[in-house]
């Protein structure tokens, strides 16, 4: 029941106004076997440290490693995590970017029109333009 306002009853020390109290609700909350606040396991090769895949590229005797960015290419991702890569046109006409690919040939995309003209049978000893070579899209482990 409600107590009606009034201005008396507004002014301090005087009663409060009864508020109703919400009635308590009821769930019904199934049992389990688990512990409260347990959670799953996930499987073991989840639980393992997250290991960034890396290409490792070789540039005027400099070696660089440069972490897998899906649909960049390697020019793009090394500038973006701070690495000196040595580059000019960025269209693949010059060869300035022209680096060696160490280890990750499996991360990177097919070799592109420009990069086959530019390199020719370099590209077959793994070399690669980086203003041209892309990370692939999607990853099959």
């Amino acid at each position: 029941m409600r107590k009606q306002l009034t201005v008396g009853s507004l002014i301090a020390g005087r009663s409060p106004v009864q508020t109703p109290v919400p009635a308590p609700v009821h769930v019904h909350v199934p049992e389990t076997n688990r512990r409260a606040g347990s959670f799953p396991k996930l499987p073991n090769h989840t639980q393992t440290p997250f290991q960034r895949k890396q290409v490792e590229v070789k540039q005027h005797d400099h070696t660089i490693s440069i972490e897998q960015a899906p649909c960049q290419t390697l020019l793009q991702a090394a500038l973006a995590q701070g690495q000196p890569l040595a580059y000019k046109c960025q269209q693949g006409y010059c060869g300035k970017c022209r680096v060696l690919v160490v280890s990750g040939t499996s991360l990177l995309a097919a070799p592109t029109g420009p990069e086959r003209e530019k390199l020719g049978k370099k590209l077959a000893s793994g070399y690669r333009l980086a203003c041209q070579s892309t990370f692939r899209s999607t990853i099959s482990d």
